[in-house]
């Protein structure tokens, strides 16, 4: 059951802008669960895996020649949080052992979310995408690396602050996430195979996978409804309570 309640839990925080990251380790620790990176390997692919899924078209219609622009953005961007994810992955990683940190760094998010819909007005189509912004966006996809920094949260407030329509801010984080969560799943694939063992039975993993994997497309569903009629905002404040409950009650 527990391993059931984590992978919804992955689902729905990965693409609400929470830090799904964050959230494990704080509920990991609650429910007395050890981390575990087989499972925390599967239920990311899952996400993956909803993302894939609903965003197939706007996948196929990269491909054609009128969004090759939009492509090259996108693996721009995706360099960046390539980068920075390879060079600071140690440093990255020790923090996942303290849930305070996580707690903090949801305070940070917050900030993050508040500032892009501060600055941000709306007035730019995704079309008009240029390489700084690409850049701008793929630093801020890669500081999510960090635990209790959401990657949607960031990636959106980033692209709301250059300005983005509210709807083409969330598709392209979404988008830019598909290879980012491959690619952080394909490195923890080695350190299992690295181990010789999953540290699990087979069904915590099944059960998790698509606990994710359906729990995340409703997510996906809810978000991109919710962005394109009201700001975020109260992901903010959300971001703000559990930081600060964390900082007090867990150590």
């Amino acid at each position: 059951m527990n391993y059931f309640f984590l992978g919804i839990i992955q689902g729905l925080t990965e693409f609400l802008p929470v830090s799904s990251s964050g959230h494990l380790v704080i509920f990991q620790s609650v429910l007395g669960v050890g981390e575990n990176i087989a499972f925390d390997t599967v239920v990311h692919l899952a996400t993956a895996l909803a993302l894939i899924i609903y965003f197939w078209s706007d996948l196929w219609n990269l491909l054609k020649k009128e969004n090759r622009h939009l492509l090259g953005m996108l693996l721009l961007a995706t360099a960046i949080t390539g980068a920075i994810g390879f060079t600071g992955k140690d440093f990255f990683e020790s923090l996942f052992s303290s849930a305070r940190m996580v707690g903090f760094f949801l305070l940070v998010t917050g900030l993050f979310i508040l500032l892009g819909e501060w600055i941000g007005h709306g007035r730019r189509k995704i079309t008009a995408l240029n390489w700084i912004d690409a850049i701008i966006i793929g630093i801020a996809q890669g500081v999510a690396i960090v635990p209790g920094i959401s990657r949607s949260g960031t990636t959106i407030s980033a692209t709301l602050g250059r300005d983005f329509e509210r709807q083409a801010a969330a598709r392209f984080s979404f988008l830019l996430a598909i290879p980012a969560i491959l690619g952080a799943g394909l490195l923890q694939s080695k350190a299992i195979v690295k181990a010789g063992t999953i540290g699990i039975g087979a069904g915590p993993l099944v059960i998790g996978f698509l606990a994710a994997l359906f729990s995340g497309l409703l997510a996906i569903k809810f978000f991109m409804t919710l962005v394109q009629k009201t700001s975020i905002r109260a992901f903010a404040y959300y971001c703000f309570a559990l930081g600060l409950l964390v900082i007090i009650f867990i150590q």
